[in-house]
C-alpha cells in the first residue's frame, strides 16, 4: 500500500521545510501557499540547518511546538546534508513524543529532483527536459520530464545513469557536491528558485507521509514515533 500524500492546496500549516540535498541549503516556514520566512545558505549543512531553522522560526514568530509538521526533502543529493537534516527532525520528533505521550508531529518527504522539475515547470520551462544530480562515483541520478502532467511526473521513478550517459536536449544540473564528476557542457544550472515559487509545494503528491526522515536510498532505522510497544 502506498503512503498517503500531502495535498497542501487545502492545508494552512504552518510547516517547516528543510532541504539540504544540494550545495545551497534551504529552510523555510510555509503556510497557505506563501513563505512566512525563508533562508538559503551555502555555509555548510550543519550551520545552515540549525541556524537557519532558528532564524526562520524567529522571523515567522512561530515556536517549533506550533508547527503542523515537517517537509523533508529526502534527496537524492548531498549525503551529509540529508543525514544532518534527518537527524535534526528525528531529534525534534523524539522531544515531541516525550512531551505528548508518544505523539510527534508528522514528517512528509519529497524528492529533490521531483521538486526541481516542478520548479522548472512553474518557471515556464517547457517539456521535454531533464534534471539530474550527483549519485555514487561515476554516476548521476536523472529524472526526465516529458509532460506537464503533474500527476504523471510525481510518480515517475528516477534513473541512475553512467557518467557519460546523460541525454542530449535541455538538461538542468542540481549540484550536490563541490567535487565529483563534471557535468556535460550542455547542462544548465537551475534558474527557478524555491524562494520565488512557494506555491509549488501545493503540487498534489509532491510530499508523502513517512515514519521519520530518512535520506533517499536508505531504509528507515527507527520504529514509529506514535503507539510504541509497551
Amino acid at each position: 500500500m502506498s503512503s498517503p500524500s500531502l495535498d497542501l492546496r487545502g492545508s494552512s500549516g504552518p510547516y517547516l521545510l528543510l532541504d539540504a540535498s544540494g550545495l545551497t541549503a534551504r529552510v523555510g516556514v510555509w503556510r497557505a501557499g506563501r513563505w512566512l520566512a525563508f533562508r538559503e545558505s551555502e555555509t555548510g549543512a550543519l550551520d545552515a540547518i540549525y541556524a537557519g531553522v532558528s532564524s526562520v522560526l524567529a522571523e515567522a514568530h512561530i515556536p517549533l511546538e506550533k508547527l503542523a509538521g515537517y517537509l523533508y526533502v529526502e534527496g537524492p543529493g548531498s549525503v551529509l546534508g540529508l543525514r544532518l537534516t534527518a537527524m535534526a527532525i528525528r531529534t525534534w520528533q523524539t522531544n515531541d513524543a516525550a512531551k505528548t505521550q508518544g505523539m510527534a508531529r508528522p514528517v512528509w518527504a519529497g524528492g529533490s529532483l521531483h521538486l526541481a522539475a516542478q520548479l522548472m515547470l512553474a518557471g515556464g520551462t517547457p517539456p521535454p527536459f531533464a534534471v539530474f544530480t550527483d549519485a555514487r562515483q561515476g554516476h548521476w541520478n536523472l529524472l526526465t520530464i516529458p509532460t506537464t502532467d503533474a500527476a504523471a511526473l510525481i510518480t515517475k521513478p528516477l534513473q541512475e545513469v553512467g557518467e557519460n550517459d546523460l541525454p542530449q536536449g535541455t538538461l538542468y544540473y542540481v549540484p550536490a557536491r563541490k567535487t565529483g564528476a563534471r557535468a556535460p557542457a550542455h547542462a544548465l544550472r537551475m534558474t527557478t528558485l524555491l524562494r520565488d515559487h512557494p506555491k509549488v509545494l501545493k503540487t498534489p503528491g509532491l510530499f508523502r507521509l513517512v515514519e521519520t526522515a530518512t535520506p533517499y536510498g536508505l531504509a528507515p532505522e527507527y520504529k514509529k514515533w506514535a503507539g510504541a510497544e509497551k
